[in-house]
Protein backbone atom coordinates (compact mmCIF):
# COMPACT_ATOMS: atom_id res chain seq x y z
CA UNK A 1 0.00 0.00 0.00
CA UNK A 2 1.48 3.72 -0.90
CA UNK A 3 0.94 5.71 1.73
CA UNK A 4 2.53 8.88 -0.18
CA UNK A 5 -0.41 9.47 -2.23
CA UNK A 6 -1.72 13.01 -2.66
CA UNK A 7 -4.79 12.35 -0.54
CA UNK A 8 -2.18 10.69 2.29
CA UNK A 9 0.30 13.36 2.25
CA UNK A 10 -2.31 16.37 2.34
CA UNK A 11 -4.44 14.41 5.54
CA UNK A 12 -0.51 14.26 7.45
CA UNK A 13 0.22 18.03 6.49
CA UNK A 14 -3.51 18.69 8.22
CA UNK A 15 -2.83 16.94 11.15
CA UNK A 16 0.43 17.71 11.80
CA UNK A 17 -1.25 21.55 11.43
CA UNK A 18 -3.72 20.46 14.03
CA UNK A 19 -1.34 19.28 16.44
CA UNK A 20 1.36 22.57 16.00
CA UNK A 21 -1.93 24.88 16.31
CA UNK A 22 -2.79 22.70 19.65
CA UNK A 23 0.57 22.71 20.97
CA UNK A 24 0.48 26.24 20.68
CA UNK A 25 -2.82 27.10 22.37
CA UNK A 26 -2.26 24.43 24.93
CA UNK A 27 0.94 23.86 25.36
CA UNK A 28 0.99 20.18 24.12
CA UNK A 29 -1.39 18.16 22.22
CA UNK A 30 -2.36 14.24 22.75
CA UNK A 31 -1.45 11.35 20.61
CA UNK A 32 -3.74 8.23 20.52
CA UNK A 33 -2.13 5.13 19.39
CA UNK A 34 -4.22 2.29 18.23
CA UNK A 35 -3.12 -1.55 19.63
CA UNK A 36 -2.37 -3.98 17.09
CA UNK A 37 -0.19 -7.67 17.10
CA UNK A 38 2.74 -5.93 17.96
CA UNK A 39 1.48 -3.54 20.70
CA UNK A 40 -0.79 -2.31 23.08
CA UNK A 41 -3.20 0.28 22.81
CA UNK A 42 -1.48 3.79 24.66
CA UNK A 43 -1.69 7.96 24.75
CA UNK A 44 1.15 10.26 24.37
CA UNK A 45 1.55 14.02 25.00
CA UNK A 46 3.52 15.99 22.49
CA UNK A 47 4.86 19.01 23.87
CA UNK A 48 6.09 18.79 27.26
CA UNK A 49 9.45 18.70 25.81
CA UNK A 50 8.86 22.72 25.29
CA UNK A 51 8.67 23.18 28.60
CA UNK A 52 12.02 21.21 29.40
CA UNK A 53 10.20 18.60 30.22
CA UNK A 54 9.95 14.78 29.21
CA UNK A 55 6.58 14.03 27.65
CA UNK A 56 4.39 11.72 29.19
CA UNK A 57 2.71 8.29 28.34
CA UNK A 58 0.05 6.31 29.31
CA UNK A 59 -0.98 2.75 28.54
CA UNK A 60 -4.30 -0.16 30.11
CA UNK A 61 -6.70 3.12 30.42
CA UNK A 62 -9.13 4.03 27.97
CA UNK A 63 -8.55 6.71 25.48
CA UNK A 64 -10.59 9.68 27.23
CA UNK A 65 -9.73 8.66 30.83
CA UNK A 66 -5.86 8.94 29.23
CA UNK A 67 -6.60 12.39 27.98
CA UNK A 68 -8.15 13.50 30.67
CA UNK A 69 -5.46 12.08 32.95
CA UNK A 70 -2.55 13.75 30.86
CA UNK A 71 -4.27 17.08 30.30
CA UNK A 72 -4.19 17.20 34.39
CA UNK A 73 -0.45 16.12 34.64
CA UNK A 74 0.32 18.74 31.57
CA UNK A 75 -1.56 21.36 33.32
CA UNK A 76 0.86 21.14 36.13
CA UNK A 77 3.62 21.15 33.89
CA UNK A 78 2.32 23.89 32.22
CA UNK A 79 2.64 26.30 35.22
CA UNK A 80 6.02 24.87 36.49
CA UNK A 81 5.36 21.60 37.81
CA UNK A 82 8.25 18.86 37.56
CA UNK A 83 7.20 15.14 37.04
CA UNK A 84 10.03 12.65 38.06
CA UNK A 85 10.65 8.96 38.99
CA UNK A 86 9.51 7.56 41.87
CA UNK A 87 6.24 10.40 41.99
CA UNK A 88 2.84 9.07 43.15
CA UNK A 89 0.67 12.01 42.27
CA UNK A 90 -2.95 12.41 43.62
CA UNK A 91 -5.41 13.31 40.96
CA UNK A 92 -9.13 14.03 41.50
CA UNK A 93 -9.98 10.36 40.33
CA UNK A 94 -6.75 8.63 41.92
CA UNK A 95 -3.61 7.94 42.16
CA UNK A 96 -0.86 7.47 39.53
CA UNK A 97 3.14 7.06 39.91
CA UNK A 98 5.67 8.08 37.32
CA UNK A 99 8.51 5.82 36.47
CA UNK A 100 11.21 5.95 34.20
CA UNK A 101 10.34 4.67 30.57
CA UNK A 102 13.59 3.29 29.02
CA UNK A 103 13.28 3.42 25.47
CA UNK A 104 11.04 6.43 24.05
CA UNK A 105 11.92 7.01 20.53
CA UNK A 106 10.02 3.99 18.55
CA UNK A 107 7.18 4.73 20.94
CA UNK A 108 6.75 8.28 20.80
CA UNK A 109 6.90 9.24 16.92
CA UNK A 110 4.97 12.68 16.88
CA UNK A 111 7.16 13.62 19.64
CA UNK A 112 10.36 12.84 18.54
CA UNK A 113 9.50 14.39 14.80
CA UNK A 114 8.83 17.61 16.50
CA UNK A 115 11.16 17.82 19.11
CA UNK A 116 14.07 15.56 18.46
CA UNK A 117 17.40 18.12 17.90
CA UNK A 118 18.62 16.67 14.50
CA UNK A 119 21.46 14.20 15.26
CA UNK A 120 20.77 14.77 19.12
CA UNK A 121 18.92 12.15 21.88
CA UNK A 122 16.07 10.87 21.56
CA UNK A 123 13.05 13.18 23.53
CA UNK A 124 12.72 11.63 26.60
CA UNK A 125 9.56 10.47 28.45
CA UNK A 126 8.53 8.95 31.96
CA UNK A 127 5.34 6.35 32.19
CA UNK A 128 2.59 7.64 34.22
CA UNK A 129 0.78 4.19 36.03
CA UNK A 130 -2.44 4.55 37.18
CA UNK A 131 -2.82 2.58 40.54
CA UNK A 132 -5.09 0.56 41.24
CA UNK A 133 -8.94 1.73 41.77
CA UNK A 134 -8.64 4.80 39.13
CA UNK A 135 -11.37 6.17 38.19
CA UNK A 136 -12.27 5.06 34.81
CA UNK A 137 -14.70 7.19 32.33
CA UNK A 138 -17.86 5.79 31.21
CA UNK A 139 -17.19 5.39 27.84
CA UNK A 140 -13.66 5.87 28.02
CA UNK A 141 -12.90 3.72 24.14
CA UNK A 142 -14.47 6.78 22.25
CA UNK A 143 -12.40 9.35 20.97
CA UNK A 144 -9.39 11.13 22.47
CA UNK A 145 -10.22 14.29 23.08
CA UNK A 146 -8.49 17.76 24.55
CA UNK A 147 -9.67 18.38 27.80
CA UNK A 148 -9.38 21.83 29.72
Amino acid sequence: MNHDTPASVHRADQYEAWQRETIRRHGWALQAVLGDVEGPPFVYTVGLSGFGHPELIVFAVGRATAARLLNRLGAYVRIGGRLGPGDTVGLPDGLVSVVEFPDPEPWLTAAQRLYRTPGGPPVEALLVIPEEGYAELPGSDGPCVLCE
